[in-house]
């Protein structure tokens, strides 16, 4: 063995050197005082072993500093500041930076700096990328938890095992994606495991991965595994409920396009199984479908089983019709009243607690959708127009039946609505009170104007645009129709202030809430008016105005009224749409006789035209 001179002083490497290396470096300053070479032969054969052997070990292992610096490289995509510390330990993408076991290349995914980690896959090693945190996640569990799908496939072209690879709660990176709703990454991974699917997955992975789908709207996955494993549609959730239960709770503003396809899938796979749904669940989902709205389940369910229309809850014995009533479900009824006359049928039958369809349509609703209205006004005005539809269907008997409690629909209806009620009317008294000081204010300065416009000189042609005649004409009659639609309003908001005759559980909300409504148009027409009046008068006390004024104060009152009109569009179309909806429902004989004095008055005008030769 070869020895070291005494005054020989070993180098350190990087802080650190091992015996075997302090004995190469004496040997090898102490070689050409060798007369062996078979003893120089051997030294240099043993460095040359060390240097291609040489451990981790031999590195420091990185302090608090530096794991931070590596820490914040990668968070920050800082590739050759990361880099810089191969000198302090050459497989530092290794190295747990904290005590959740994290690595660089975990911050790097979570931090979605996809070309940091496309630069560390040229450093790597397949196991590398292997490497859990304490809660048992890999780099590319991250990735599918994230949903990035091009980390996701940097990593999957690296090592193709990760797909496999359970993460926390012994999931799947597949399942994770799924359970967080990442739909492209589903789709991704599910491309990636399709073909070994069956293989190497576990039935019952396969089972928690469809309702993971189900829950997150991941329809194309969803109807995919539907496809494959047929036995899925009779299986239950942790919840006991089928998938086809769980997508009849999808209220109908819930419904995302592509539920059509797993619906006809589940349906498929019930008639390709020998043992369909029993009748039981099928009826649980339909009564759900009817709770929430989902149509397009309660369409294939009666097309599916037609019997289930008249299937009667066995808990509170109410029927479809029942629930559809219940939970003011719009389109739930029009779907039943078109089912011919079954309704007649389901009209008879009274619940547990003795009410029949008027008194169930009598209770106050008290969903979440409630909630969403913007004011009391609006929830009674909706409640009192429920119940007078159902009314229409019950024969007069069932209108003064009493249930278990001894209450008529009617009194039931007054009782539950009665605090709603007074709120409501105290709302939109609040409100006419508002509206009628604008139109006293509107009407007011539309009079003072009127009076004391200056008038001389009115056969001048020196006003812009039109003769100074022809302003005068355009000022006094938009003042005339401006006070007349102001007065209008004035009076449909005093008759909503003032009390009325009627009893208060026959006094009509929507009756007052159509007053309010009547008002705010005719004092919108006024203000309309008020701006023709407003540029007339302009015009004719400043006549030495060019002709672009009135232009540019017309637009700028035309933009007024736009962009009022598009801040409040859903109001002004809720009133287009009652209008409108008013008028069909009218009769055509009874529409001739509401129109019959503008066609009176537009025949008078034409044939005083014909009488005095004006075509």
């Amino acid at each position: 063995m070869v020895k070291s001179s005494s005054n020989t002083h070993p180098i350190r490497l990087n802080g650190i050197m091992s015996d075997t290396e302090a004995i190469i470096l004496s040997a090898a300053d102490d070689s050409p005082k060798l007369e062996n070479c078979n003893e120089v032969g051997i030294v240099v054969g043993e460095v040359q072993h060390v240097q291609q052997q040489e451990p981790e070990s031999c590195f420091l292992e990185p302090d608090k500093t530096h794991k931070r610096q590596i820490y914040m490289a990668a968070a920050s995509g800082n590739w050759n500041e990361a880099s810089s510390y191969s000198r302090i330990h050459p497989h530092w993408w290794r190295i747990p930076l904290n005590a959740r076991g994290i690595t660089a290349l975990h911050v790097a995914v979570s931090m979605r700096n996809s070309s940091f980690v496309e630069k560390m896959m040229n450093c790597m090693k397949m196991q590398d990328l292997e490497i859990c945190m304490a809660d048992g996640n890999t780099a590319f569990c991250l990735a599918a938890m994230t949903g990035n799908v091009k980390i996701a496939g940097i990593l999957f072209g690296k090592n193709g095992r990760l797909p496999w690879i359970r993460g926390q709660k012994d999931m799947l990176p597949i399942q994770l994606a799924s359970s967080a709703g990442h739909i492209p990454m589903v789709e991704f991974l599910f491309q990636a495991h399709q073909d070994n699917l069956h293989n190497n997955i576990p039935f019952q992975d396969i089972v928690k991965l469809f309702f993971f789908t189900i829950d997150n709207n991941i329809c194309s996955v969803a109807s995919k595994l539907l496809d494959r494993y047929p036995k899925l549609t009779s299986i239950e959730n942790e919840g006991g409920l089928t998938p086809l239960q769980m997508l009849a709770q999808l209220s109908s503003s819930q419904e995302i396009i592509g539920n059509e396809d797993i619906v006809r899938s589940l349906f498929k796979g019930m008639e390709r199984e020998k043992e369909s749904l029993n009748y039981a669940k099928l009826s649980a989902a339909m009564f759900d479908a009817a709770k929430s709205g989902n149509i397009m389940i309660l369409k294939s369910l009666l097309n599916y089983h037609p019997d289930l229309l008249f299937e009667v809850d066995s808990t509170e014995q109410r029927n479809l019709l029942h629930i559809a009533i219940l939970y003011r479900q719009e389109a739930v009824y029009e779907l039943i009243l078109n089912q011919g006359d079954s309704k007649n049928l389901m009209v008879q039958l009274v619940d547990f607690e003795g009410n029949n369809v008027l008194h169930l349509a009598a209770k106050l609703d008290n969903s979440e959708e409630r909630f969403g209205l913007s004011t009391n006004y609006v929830q009674m005005r909706t409640e009192e127009k429920w119940f007078q539809e159902v009314e229409k269907i019950v024969p007069p008997s069932m209108k003064r039946k009493r249930n278990k409690d001894g209450w008529t629909p009617k009194d039931l209806y007054y009782q539950s609505h009665k605090e709603l009620h007074r709120e409501s009317s105290s709302e939109l008294k609040a409100l006419a009170n508002t509206l009628i000081v604008v139109a006293t204010l509107i009407i007011t300065l539309g009079i003072s104007v009127a009076i004391t416009i200056p008038l001389n000189d009115i056969d001048s042609t020196l006003t812009p645009i039109f003769r100074k005649k022809t302003w005068y004409t355009i000022f006094f009659v938009s003042v005339g129709l401006e006070t007349c639609f102001c007065a209008a309003s004035m009076l449909f908001y005093a008759s909503a202030i003032l009390p009325s005759n009627m009893e208060p559980k026959d006094e009509s909300i929507r009756l007052q809430e159509n007053k309010v409504r009547f008002g705010s148009v005719t004092l919108l027409i006024s203000a309309g008016f008020m701006l023709f009046a407003s540029i007339a008068s302009a015009t004719l006390i400043f006549e030495f105005l060019s002709n672009w004024g009135p232009y540019f104060t017309f637009g700028v009152g035309c933009l007024v009224f736009l962009v009022h009109f598009t801040l409040d569009h859903t109001l002004w179309s809720n009133y287009m749409s009652h209008l409108l909806l008013t008028l069909s429902k009218v009769a055509p004989v009874k529409l001739e006789r509401l129109l019959w004095p503008i066609r009176k008055i537009y025949e008078s005008y034409h044939s005083l035209r014909k009488k005095n030769g004006l075509n």
